[in-house]
C-alpha cells in the first residue's frame, strides 16, 4: 500500500509539474470540464451555494485532487501487492487500459490548455501528459515494489 501511495505522490507531483511548465490542466480539471455540462442548472447553481461559490468549488476540487492520486495509489498498491512478483505485466496492461480509457472519455475536454496551445496541440500533449502520468504511476508501483 505504501508503494501505491509512494506512485500516487509521484503522479501528483509530475501532474503539477505538467501544469506549471506546460499548461496542462490537472486531471480534476479534464473531469470537471467533461462532466459538469451535464448537470442540470437548477442543481449546478443550488449546489454552488452549498460549497459558499464558484472560487470555493474550484478550490475544493484542487485539494480534493490532491488526495485523489495517492488515494488511487492506495488502492493499486494494494492489488499490486496481492501479485506475485513476476507478474509485470499485469501492471502495464492495467495502466495501458486505464489511459486508454481516459482518452475516449475525457477527448472533448483534453483540447484545453493553460498556455494558449491551439486545441488539436493542446488535446495531442494532454493525451501524452495522462500517458506520461500513468508512466510514472505504473514505473514507481512496480519499482517500489521490487526493492521491498
Amino acid at each position: 500500500m505504501i508503494t501505491g501511495v509512494l506512485a500516487g505522490l509521484s503522479a501528483l507531483f509530475l501532474s503539477l509539474v505538467l501544469r506549471l511548465a506546460l499548461g496542462v490542466p490537472l486531471p480534476v480539471d479534464f473531469v470537471s470540464d467533461r462532466f459538469l455540462p451535464f448537470v442540470p442548472v437548477g442543481i449546478f447553481v443550488p449546489s454552488l451555494g452549498v460549497v459558499g461559490g464558484p472560487i470555493l468549488a474550484k478550490m475544493l476540487a484542487f485539494y480534493s485532487s490532491l488526495l485523489a492520486l495517492p488515494a488511487i495509489g492506495a488502492a493499486a498498491g494494494r492489488g499490486h501487492a496481492r501479485l506475485s512478483r513476476r507478474r509485470l505485466a499485469v501492471p502495464l496492461v492495467a495502466g495501458l487500459l486505464a489511459w486508454l480509457a481516459a482518452v475516449a472519455v475525457l477527448w472533448p475536454a483534453l483540447a484545453s490548455n493553460y498556455n494558449g496551445l491551439p486545441p488539436g496541440d493542446a488535446r495531442l500533449l494532454s493525451a501524452a501528459s495522462l500517458l506520461a502520468l500513468v508512466a510514472v504511476f505504473v514505473g514507481v508501483l512496480i519499482t517500489a515494489r521490487r526493492d521491498a
